[in-house]
Order: structure tokens, then C-alpha cells, then sequence
């Protein structure tokens, strides 16, 4: 560190300095001696004051001289001398500033601090969070073997329930048949009706009563004769005497045409008592004989025509209409009447032979009454 030192100094320029001034001292010294021993005054000084003048202005000189030299040749002489006020002020400025540095520094080091706390807390978060996902990850693993493991228990739980439907679906078509079997007659089949004249008597009524009874008896018989053996043709029908009083004494003197129908009650087995429940009301004329009940224009050119098919859909429309019309349907079937096999099909055989539009009509077969049934004879008009 000296040895840099002692190489970067000036020494030609110190050396030149001590040689100067010591040769303006000299100088001095000589002029103050001369001006001294002739005696000369300066400003009216006295010859020995006029000598320490000379010698007191060498030494200015030689001061003035040295500094010249100087700032001539250091920036930092120069600066020293002439600038050393701003110098001054730059190194208060920066000791400010290096405070305000210290103090932004130290806040720095807080925020710093609080940045790595901040940081270690987000990480133990971070690792928490980690965990947790690991942890949520191995129960979304264990939930996807749950799913698959349920999955395949509800494939085999489906093939399960589908063979019990079968079977349960087999037993309901056997329990069905073995009903069906077992039951005689179904619950509200209309067994018969008749027909009470306006203002009929009581001896009429009764008459009227006895004569529904031995339809509604006739029809059982005809439906189960395929069923019912030798001995149970003594099948018993059973009216409520109660119902049957009062049904009669309604219609006794009547002033309106009535009707009255016997309807099974419930459910019967063979060799039960089939129990009636009377309906009645009022009888109106829906369709005079010989007025269009139905009619309908069927195109029986059409190369995709079948007969049997428009005609059974003609009969739906015709019962529809009929319904619409005030007649009361069957309340088992639905039906309002029956149309005889031979008529359907001889109809069916002549929409066959007509291979042009067609307008079909079904014609009331004598007086249409709203207890019914619906019977028609059908006309053809191309």
C-alpha cells in the first residue's frame, strides 16, 4: 500500500516547488538586504520596516506561487481552494442522503423480513396445501375404486332385478290367467236393461223388473255356458230388495221414458252369487230410425287401401260419436253396441270390390235411445 503511494506521487513537481521556493526566499532575502543596506524606503517606511515588507511579500509570493503551480496542476488543489463550500455542501447533501439510504435500508430489511416470514408462512401453507392434495388425491383414487366397485354391483343388481322382473312378470300373466280362470264374471259388466215406458204403473215397473232380472240371469248363462257344468246351471242372481223397492216406486208414474241396467257389483267366481246394483235414468231419443248415426268418405282407390282396417277405425269413430252424442256405453267394454261378423266382413268384401272414393254411412236400425245399443245397418255411396 506505501510502495503505491510513494509511486504516485509527483515528485518532479514537489521537488520544482522546494527549488522555487527556496530560490524566492533567496531572492527576497537578497532584495531586503539590498533595499536594506541602501537604506531605501517604501511607503515612507523606515529602511528596516521597508526590509521586512520585501521579505513578508516573498513569502506572499512564494505562498501565491506554490498555489498557482498547484491548481495548475491538481484538480484537487483547485478544488480544495475554490470549491470547497460546495464541497462541503455535497458531503451534507450525501450524508442525508445516505440516512435516508440507511433508513430506506433498514425498512427494506423490516419488509424484508416480513417478505421472508410472509414467505416461510406461505410455504408451510403451500405444504399443508400439499398434503392435503396428496391426501384429496388418494380419496379421489379411492372414491373412483368405490365408483367402479359400485358400478359393477349395480350391473349385477340391474341383471338381477331384470331377471325378478321376468319372473315377477311371469307371475303376474300366470296369476292373471289363473283369475281370469277363476273369475266368472268381472265387476260392473252390464248384464241387461230395459226400458220403463213414460207414466208406467207399479204393476208395469215390477214387470219391467222381472223381465231385466231374467235377461240379466239369461246373459250370465250365455256368457259362462262354455264354463259351467251340468249342476250350476241353477247360478243364482242376486238383486237388493231395498235397491230394487226403491228403483220402483222412482219410476211408477214416471213422466219421462226411463231405463234401467243391472251391473255386476264385484268379481265372481264360479259357483258364487252373481250381486247386481241397479242403475236408471232418463231415456231421450239420440237417432230416429233410418237417421245417419256416422258417416264417413273412405278413398278406396288408393293402391295401399285395407278394407277390414278403415272399416274397424270407422266403428271407433262411430262409437266416439256416438258417446258424444248422450248414448251410454258399456261401462266393462266401452262399447255402445255390436256389429254381427257376417254384416262386418260382407261390408269389408264390398269396400273390396269399390275402387273409387266411397262414402260410407251407418244408419240408425230403428230408434237410438241414450241406454242404447247402437244398432246400424251400413250403405255404401260412391
Amino acid at each position: 500500500m506505501q510502495t503505491q503511494v510513494w509511486s504516485g506521487t509527483n515528485w518532479p513537481l514537489i521537488v520544482g516547488l522546494i527549488l522555487g521556493s527556496a530560490a524566492l526566499a533567496v531572492l527576497g532575502d537578497v532584495l531586503g538586504f539590498k533595499y536594506g543596506k541602501q537604506r531605501i524606503s517604501v511607503f515612507g517606511l523606515r529602511p528596516r520596516y521597508t526590509s521586512r515588507l520585501i521579505t513578508a511579500v516573498t513569502g506572499a509570493i512564494i505562498s501565491i506561487v506554490i498555489l498557482t503551480v498547484l491548481s495548475l496542476f491538481s484538480q484537487d488543489v483547485r478544488t480544495a481552494l475554490f470549491s470547497m463550500q460546495y464541497i462541503q455542501q455535497q458531503l451534507m447533501d450525501l450524508r442525508v442522503q445516505l440516512q435516508s439510504s440507511q433508513s430506506n435500508a433498514a425498512q427494506a430489511m423490516e419488509e424484508l423480513s416480513l417478505a421472508r416470514s410472509s414467505l416461510a408462512d406461505q410455504q408451510g401453507l403451500l405444504q399443508t396445501t400439499t398434503v392435503s392434495l396428496d391426501l384429496a388425491r388418494f380419496d379421489l383414487e379411492s372414491l373412483r375404486n368405490d365408483k367402479l366397485v359400485l358400478e359393477n354391483e349395480k350391473n349385477e343388481l340391474g341383471a338381477e332385478v331384470a331377471s325378478m322382473r321376468e319372473e315377477s312378470e311371469e307371475l303376474k300373466r300366470a296369476l292373471s290367467s289363473m283369475r281370469s280362470e277363476a273369475i266368472a264374471i268381472h265387476a260392473n259388466v252390464l248384464l241387461a236393461q230395459q226400458a220403463i215406458l213414460p207414466n208406467s204403473s207399479a204393476a208395469q215397473v215390477s214387470e219391467d223388473l222381472q223381465a231385466l232380472a231374467k235377461n240379466a240371469r239369461r246373459s250370465v248363462l250365455s256368457g259362462l255356458s262354455e264354463r259351467l257344468s251340468q249342476g250350476m246351471r241353477d247360478l243364482t242372481i242376486a238383486f237388493d230388495p231395498d235397491e230394487e223397492a226403491e228403483v220402483a216406486e222412482r219410476l211408477t208414474n214416471f213422466p219421462e221414458r226411463s231405463y234401467v241396467r243391472a251391473l255386476s257389483t264385484e268379481n265372481v267366481a264360479l259357483g258364487e252369487p252373481v250381486r247386481v246394483r241397479l242403475e236408471m235414468g232418463t231415456s231421450y231419443r239420440i237417432y230416429t230410425a233410418g237417421e245417419p248415426v256416422y258417416r264417413k268418405l273412405i278413398h278406396a282407390q288408393r293402391p295401399d287401401f285395407d278394407a277390414e282396417e278403415a272399416l274397424h277405425l270407422f266403428l271407433r269413430e262411430l262409437k266416439l260419436k256416438a258417446i258424444r252424442d248422450g248414448v251410454l256405453p258399456n261401462p266393462a267394454t266401452n262399447s255402445v253396441g255390436t256389429v254381427e261378423g257376417v254384416t262386418f266382413f260382407d261390408v269389408v268384401e264390398s269396400l273390396k270390390d269399390v275402387h273409387a272414393p266411397v262414402i260410407v254411412s251407418a244408419l240408425a236400425s230403428h230408434d237410438i235411445y241414450t241406454e242404447g245399443p247402437v244398432d246400424i245397418r251400413f250403405v255404401l255411396e260412391e
